[in-house]
């Protein structure tokens, strides 16, 4: 049955697992927290059947879908338009369903930046010198913050060397590199860490490098939100450098999409984020 757009709107998040997502308790808080006539679904999609299932749905009159692993990619490449943000990244978390056409886009970036504002309000990019631990997928959404915001210094270190000289030369040739085994002289004089790899997520390997003589004064940052204290945090607590995970990126970078598929700005509550912070618990 198709769903007549001006009764409800739909939209829902893609992936394979799914049952892992947060997407639908964030934008289900959203939609009853405004009283909405709104849904939001996961739907289980599995390799190779990307294209097929997002065009059926939008055929079913779905706004769009937000995009998990391990299909940002592919969403990137069946999309009929992308912003410039989507290209940069070369990946889509985010669809938008519009003319008859599937429009990629990319919020990471916008969850990001905003996640340090929050957290950190008279945060100065400009000033930082930044190091950018891992060279995957989520490292450049990171980048194209710091490269847009003009920062003073980015390095960039990560297992593979040659991972990050393909992001130097697809962000800014100014980008320092460096080996794993060079993290000593890579965190000399940082006010700002990042740790983009899925070390310290749950059931992976802890974050084991060092992170002793990074100043007090830094900041630190890790994408993971699962657990909600990382392995990554706890080195940087040991080195008294205030230190946030993921979950704020995560709400943020929601936002976007939930504003264009209901035409309404969500509010990050605390109440939201509590939410969040017990269903992790509950794992």
């Amino acid at each position: 049955m198709v769903v007549d757009k001006k009764d409800v709107r739909i939209s829902g998040v893609i992936g394979d697992p799914i049952n892992h997502s947060r997407s639908p308790l964030i934008h289900n808080y959203w939609i009853k927290n405004n009283n909405l006539s709104c849904y939001y679904i996961p739907i289980r999609v599995i390799k190779g059947e990307v294209e097929k299932k997002v065009r059926y749905l939008k055929e079913l009159g779905f706004s769009g879908l937000n995009v998990t692993v391990p299909h940002k990619v592919e969403a990137l490449k069946i999309a009929d338009k992308h912003t410039e943000e989507a290209k940069k990244i070369g990946a889509a978390n985010t669809l938008y369903f519009e003319d008859d056409q599937i429009i990629a886009d990319n919020t990471d970036s916008f969850g990001f930046k905003n996640s340090i504002l929050r957290n950190f309000p008279f945060y100065n990019f400009k000033k930082q010198i930044v190091l950018i631990y891992g060279a995957g997928g989520a490292s450049r959404a990171i980048l194209s913050v710091f490269k847009t915001e003009k920062t003073a210094e980015i390095r960039l270190i990560n297992r593979s060397k040659e991972n990050s000289e393909k992001l130097k030369e697809a962000f800014s040739n100014t980008i320092k590199t460096y080996d794993w085994d060079n993290n000593d002289e890579a965190k000399k004089g940082v006010t700002t860490i990042v740790n983009t790899t899925s070390l310290g997520n749950l059931g992976n390997d802890p974050f084991s490098l060092s992170l002793k003589g990074v100043t007090s004064k830094a900041i630190a940052i890790d994408l993971v939100y699962n657990p909600l204290e990382t392995s990554f945090m706890k080195r940087a607590k040991k080195e008294n450098i205030k230190c946030i995970n993921g979950l704020d990126m995560l709400v943020y970078q929601a936002a976007p999409g939930f504003n264009r598929w209901f035409n309404k700005k969500p509010v990050y509550s605390r109440k939201l984020k509590e939410l969040l912070e017990v269903s992790l618990l509950r794992i």
